[in-house]
């Protein structure tokens, strides 16, 4: 056994809670409280360390990122995030194909919206950059592309026709066939993705995730480094739901595998972004005299919940406007109302809730609907009073409100849309940004947002997320007693995953 005493432990047993000390006994945590009661319980012969009084929490839990995409773009995509002009993002998808010698170029990351020129860039302008290998340019939501002309000659027409091919730029479902063309990673290169990523989360704190699982091969390189015991953290991973039937006909649905690897709920999209001007919204965008973009005719998203959550699959919805949200309302009540169970089971969840009015955030509160969160979008989408005008700029990101009302809040980063740091969440949760000044939680509502709220939604709060007898020993050191002034600056100083430091 191995005692961890002297210590500001917040357990979270709920959110206030705190404890002096804990035992860790074969990868579990054995005993809590303080720091002679645990000496005592261990018996003489354990080992013990002694923090001086410094905060320890349990393991962060990002419940909404794409992590092996993440790994891939930190070994062949260009990072554009922070790009201020056209001209430094040029320059950077210059200096991207000079050093990067694979058959395609990808980057991503840019905001229109914050370059000088407040424009995409152009496909004759990726032209300059790249003559000859195709260029895909990625906005940093992931809804929006610009390519150059190599890499439209490799589609068809139809699917040139499907956006402009005269500037290059594509949203949604168009974006699809080029990225169709990327030849996918190797094996190795696959698991080199990804332990690159979990390095990332490990540095700050992150020992659990809930991953979009978009191939099959992805999955692979999950399984492989499992096998082998070298996946650093645990993965939840989302299929999406066009892949869920399949799995069902494998015995596979939500819950289905262990500790370190299972599988989540079924992702669907209902639509777009704020940021590429898809995101659904219940009246037209202020600038563009538009709704954006509805993925599915509501009935059809109806009666594919229904039929997912009756194979077992949790329902995981990406919905960022008014009324994608409120079609997906419809649709999580209606699977619930041909079930006998409640959402307490299902555990069913919006990702991104980004304008809720209040009618929906009634709804979401009566029937339990989990938001699964982005707080950092709240310090980028610094332009959305622009986009959706002062009135339902208000009704953005209703973080407290949400918590109030009784919503079971899980956080994430949706990285590599943000940036994989949980204090940065953690301060955009609290602080949030002048444009948007109320709304936020406080440090241990936080906190308890991305222990407990995120592993609840991943079905995995029974075993992970708080500091309590029997959970499995995944914890964090923090530099200093987090408090809204200086989640910034935090550090982490210690990670132990299953009661050993990480790798």
């Amino acid at each position: 056994m191995t005692v961890f005493c002297n210590a500001s432990v917040h357990t979270m047993a709920t959110p206030s809670d705190r404890a002096e000390a804990f035992v860790v006994h074969e990868g579990k945590f054995a005993f809590v409280g303080s720091s002679a009661e645990a000496k005592a319980f261990a018996g003489p012969d354990a080992s013990a360390f002694y923090l001086a009084g410094k905060t320890v929490v349990p393991g962060f839990c990002d419940s909404h990122l794409h992590l092996f995409m993440f790994g891939a773009g930190l070994l062949r995509t260009a990072n554009l995030m922070g790009s201020a002009s056209l001209e430094e993002l040029l320059s950077r998808l210059a200096n991207h194909a000079a050093h990067y010698d694979g058959p395609f170029l990808l980057a991503r990351g840019f905001d229109q919206s914050k370059l000088d020129e407040k424009r995409f860039p152009t496909r004759a302008e990726l032209d300059a950059i790249s003559p000859t290998r195709p260029l895909l340019v990625t906005r940093i939501c992931g809804h929006a592309m610009v390519v150059n002309s190599a890499a439209l000659a490799l589609v068809s027409e139809s699917d040139r026709a499907a956006g402009d091919p005269e500037t290059g730029l594509y949203t949604e479902t168009a974006i699809t066939p080029f990225y169709q063309l990327v030849p996918p990673l190797t094996e190795a290169e696959g698991e080199d993705a990804v332990l690159r990523a979990c390095a990332v989360a490990l540095k700050t704190g992150i020992t659990s995730v809930g991953t979009l699982l978009d191939t099959p091969e992805q999955l692979g390189a999950y399984a492989r480094l499992h096998r082998r015991g070298q996946l650093p953290i645990r993965v939840t991973g989302m299929p999406p739901q066009t892949s869920c039937d399949m799995l069902h006909a494998h015995g596979i649905g939500t819950t289905f595998g262990d500790a370190w690897l299972k599988f989540g709920g079924a992702k669907f999209f209902s639509d777009g972004s704020l940021g590429a001007y898809t995101a659904l919204m219940a009246e037209p965008y202020e600038a563009t005299g538009e709704c954006g973009t509805r993925i599915y005719d509501p009935e059809v998203l109806k009666t594919r919940c229904a039929t997912l959550q009756e194979k077992g699959f949790q329902i995981v919805i990406h919905a960022i406007g008014d009324q994608a949200v409120r079609e997906s309302l419809d649709a999580i009540e209606f699977a619930l109302s041909t079930g006998t169970e409640d959402n307490a089971f299902h555990r069913h969840r919006i990702e991104h809730v980004s304008v809720l009015p209040p009618d929906l955030l009634e709804r979401m509160a009566q029937a339990k609907i989990i938001a699964a969160i982005q707080p950092q979008f709240v310090t980028s989408d610094t332009w959305t009073g622009e986009r959706v005008g002062e009135a339902r700029a208000k009704q953005a990101y209703p973080f407290e409100a949400m918590r109030t009302a009784g919503i079971p809040l899980a956080l994430g980063s949706d990285c590599p849309v943000e940036t994989l740091d949980a204090f940065l969440c953690l301060h955009a949760a609290v602080n949030r940004h002048p444009w948007s000044p109320k709304g936020g939680l406080s440090v241990d509502d936080a906190l308890y947002g991305y222990t407990v709220g995120s592993h609840y939604a991943l079905h995995n709060d029974h075993h992970l997320g708080k500091i309590a007898p029997g959970y499995l020993a995944d914890f964090v050191v923090l530099s200093d007693a987090p408090t809204p002034k200086n989640l910034v600056s935090l550090k982490v100083e210690q990670v132990y995953v299953a009661g050993k430091p990480a790798r």
